[in-house]
């Protein structure tokens, strides 16, 4: 588990290091997470439920579904296997995430920047 200020120390110079604009900030976290984030992994899903409700629902996690300006937002998307299918599914909509390290870690980032904007 990463520090603070190891988290802000790697958005700030790593992430956003040149970013002078809410794109290009979009931009950095594209391509760190596109770099960073090890697929697959398994992930538990909150699904919701035709005709309503959530169902929690264990899937695999195959790729980064957003793109560059996708990450401007408090959210971005990754796809998820499920029945036979690839489907998009939010990152906040994800538990229980088994990755590697490095996946992991990029998780903790993101949510840090998302807490503090």
């Amino acid at each position: 588990m990463l520090t603070p200020d190891q988290i802000q120390h790697i958005i700030d110079y790593e992430i956003i290091v040149d970013a002078y604009d809410e794109y290009e900030m979009s931009s950095g976290w594209y391509e760190t997470m596109n770099d960073r984030l090890n697929f697959p992994f398994e992930a538990t899903a909150a699904l919701t439920k035709k005709g309503g409700g959530t169902e929690a629902k264990r899937v695999t996690i195959v790729e980064l579904h957003s793109d560059s300006d996708d990450f401007m937002g408090d959210d971005f998307q990754l796809s998820m296997e499920v029945g036979g299918y690839v489907v998009p599914v939010k990152h906040s909509q994800l538990s229980d995430i088994d990755a590697d390290e490095e996946t992991m870690e990029m998780f903790e980032i993101w949510d840090f920047w998302v807490k503090r904007r």
